[in-house]
């Protein structure tokens, strides 16, 4: 589209495939499909010349996805920036055995490195304005700023205790005669409506309009799992000789814990754990390693 005042729809599904859009009365003919047999259509593409095929240049699967990896830090990058040093370095791959804790910290260090990285720039790239708040105080005297912000991205759910940035945009800030910007965590999400408790006693409670939000990125999970990965490699005492040699895969006689089992296992002024859950708890209080999986909801 070369004009602003032209509008692209862009559907995932087949029009023709959807009934009610049939009765809204779409003329079926305007709507054209964009990719066939996993390439652009002529229409929207045009297909190179096999002279212009031959002078192309071969990119590998592989190279496109580390191109997209780093649009996201620079919309400008080309192929030539990913032989740029530290840009198309590979980690590592995960073994079954260690040799030691150094071993084990030197695979697993910078995949926890790389993960921060990815999710750092996931949130901190998630940002929304034109929202409207609401503002009430709680119990606690806090004040409360309760708006409803469009789903980010897929990849990232937000949850109770996130931290997020609150600001007022340009025109707010006139309004309200200064910038203003505030942190606060999520205290709850009802119906799409998230209450974000604020940290600061001043907030533009008389404006309503002109709010951006954004995620504010913690590190702190991933740190931990670096001291983690320290401790383990430096300290071999860190954990049991059991576990030491059990997480770098080495061969371990299976230990059996001698504990009297308590006569309930359920937990006061909760239901009664079900045949699966008895089960999980009872083989738990019985060895010094276990993995309890299960999706959302099994009570975990």
């Amino acid at each position: 589209a070369k004009s602003d005042s032209v509008v692209v729809l862009l559907c995932r599904i087949c029009v023709e495939g959807v009934s009610a859009l049939k009765d809204m009365g779409w003329d079926l003919r305007e709507w054209l499909p964009l990719i066939a047999d996993r390439r652009f259509l002529p229409w929207l593409v045009k297909v190179p010349s096999e002279q212009q095929q031959l002078r192309a240049r071969q990119v590998s699967a592989a190279q496109i996805a580390k191109l997209e990896e780093l649009w996201k830090e620079n919309a400008e990058a080309k192929l030539d920036d990913l032989d740029a040093p530290g840009v198309d370095d590979d980690a590592q791959p995960v073994l079954l055995k260690y040799e030691d804790g150094y071993h084990y910290q030197n695979i697993m260090a910078p995949l926890v490195k790389m993960e921060a990285d990815y999710d750092k720039r996931m949130k901190e790239g998630q940002k929304q304005d034109n929202l409207s708040v609401r503002w009430d105080k709680g119990l606690n005297q806090k004040h409360l700023a309760y708006f409803r912000a469009l789903q980010m991205d897929s990849d990232l759910k937000m949850m109770q205790g996130d931290e997020l940035k609150l600001q007022l945009d340009a025109s707010a800030s006139r309004l309200f005669g200064r910038k203003w910007e505030g942190v606060g965590n999520v205290l709850r999400i009802v119906d799409g409506e998230i209450v974000l408790e604020m940290r600061s006693s001043h907030c533009p409670v008389d404006i309503t309009e002109g709010y951006e939000v954004e995620y504010v990125w913690k590190a702190i999970s991933y740190d931990r799992m670096q001291a983690a990965l320290k401790s383990f490699a430096v300290d071999d005492t860190s954990v049991s000789g059991y576990l030491y040699h059990k997480l770098l895969g080495h061969e371990v006689e299976p230990q059996q814990l001698r504990v009297t089992l308590p006569k309930r296992f359920s937990a006061p002024g909760l239901p009664e754990l079900n045949h699966s859950q008895f089960s999980a708890v009872k083989a738990v209080l019985q060895q010094p390693l276990s993995l309890i999986q299960g999706p959302p909801g099994t009570g975990k």
